[in-house]
């Protein structure tokens, strides 16, 4: 009888090691999944954030390709020679690809959206409107070009352009 008492209280001892090493290792288990998912959930919102920023470099870049046509330009007008051709097909060709930035540009302002970044969402918003203003003000053909007005315009795309990557910069080290 003692011998069924030992092998009763034994077998008691090890049924209760096994339940809360079980108990152990599933809650074990949920707190690194949801570490796990809490982590991917970071990654994923820091890939868009990288992403944003490129798409409103590219903006930047092309918006500085379109501005430097642009002087060139009101250089030739100027001096009163004749603009090449070939480089109004590259203006042309520049136009192009801004309104393809623009268009990606509008796929990075919803990302900020859905992330709810609100006011970096207003920063890029501001960013993106000046370049339209610059584009919508500054073309070829256009009779009172000013360069001193399309300095200043693009130190304020610059400017803004800066703003931007500040606020996302602190955003980004936040996530």
């Amino acid at each position: 009888m003692v011998e069924v008492i030992e092998l009763l209280d034994t077998s008691i001892k090890v049924a209760l090691g096994a339940l809360i090493t079980g108990l152990s290792g599933y809650w074990l288990s949920g707190i690194r999944t949801k570490q796990n998912r809490n982590q991917q959930k970071i990654d994923h919102k820091r890939d868009l954030m990288e992403g944003i920023a490129q798409q409103a470099e590219q903006v930047h870049h092309v918006f500085m390709k379109y501005f430097e046509l642009i002087q060139e330009y009101m250089n030739a007008t100027q001096n009163r020679y004749d603009w090449p051709q070939g480089r109004r097909s590259e203006l042309y060709l520049v136009v192009d690809e801004l309104v393809q930035s623009f268009n990606d540009l509008t796929a990075a302002e919803s990302k900020l959206l859905l992330l709810d970044e609100k006011p970096l969402y207003k920063s890029l918003r501001k960013f993106r409107s000046k370049v339209i203003f610059f584009r919508r003000h500054f073309y070829i053909d256009k009779k009172d070009l000013n360069d001193k007005e399309a300095q200043e315009l693009k130190r304020e795309v610059s400017k803004l352009r800066e703003q931007f990557f500040d606020a996302l910069s602190d955003s980004y080290a936040q996530v």
